[in-house]
């Protein structure tokens, strides 16, 4: 018993000599608290190229995108509204892009490039001719796009996709300038 004792005594020194230093560092220990999602590490950003207005034309204008990918690209295109300057001013404000689709493009080529329809449904007031010109025009930069299909989502529905060339908005090209087709 007497052993079992000094075992038992010896071992509650050990425990408190470990505890010690932890408990004498001089730092009260506190709870965890939530500072928030954890930080994330994003790439640097890509200059791509957008259309925003200037005197009611499309004017070209390079902006910070996440990826030269259409879906960053337009995500920029709808972010440009907040953030207008040199003169340019926006059609899509009071607009939300809710959703992007790309499609694969049938159409005939012998080279068999990769050809695809993006398809956006665009909430908010009513979509103007220049807001469908700014996105379609800027969705067709992308060598990758061949059709530009818009549609007016609202809560209850998505009106119907019609789609778009950015030749029938050559008359909002820049005087000094043209847009793709």
């Amino acid at each position: 018993m007497n052993a079992l004792k000094s075992r038992t005594v010896l071992a509650a020194l050990l425990a408190g000599l470990l505890v010690t230093p932890a408990a004498a560092c001089g730092v009260a220990p506190t709870g965890v608290t939530d500072a928030g999602p954890a930080p994330v590490i994003s790439g640097t950003p890509t200059l791509v190229t957008i259309y925003l207005l200037r005197n009611g034309r499309l004017r070209p204008t390079r902006v910070a995108a996440r990826s030269p990918h259409v879906n960053d690209v337009l995500d920029a295109l709808f972010k440009a509204s907040g953030r207008s300057s040199n003169r340019l001013s926006t059609a899509l404000t009071g607009l939300t892009l809710t959703q992007v689709q790309l499609v694969r493009y049938a159409r005939n080529d012998p080279d068999n490039t990769l050809s695809l329809r993006v398809r956006l449904f665009v909430a908010g007031f009513k979509i103007t001719r220049t807001a469908m010109a700014q996105i379609t025009c800027t969705a067709r930069l992308r060598p990758e796009i061949w059709a530009v299909e818009i549609a007016h989502a609202t809560p209850d529905r998505n009106g119907p996709l019609k789609t778009h060339t950015c030749q029938e908005f050559w008359d909002l090209a820049p005087k000094d300038g043209h847009l793709p087709p």
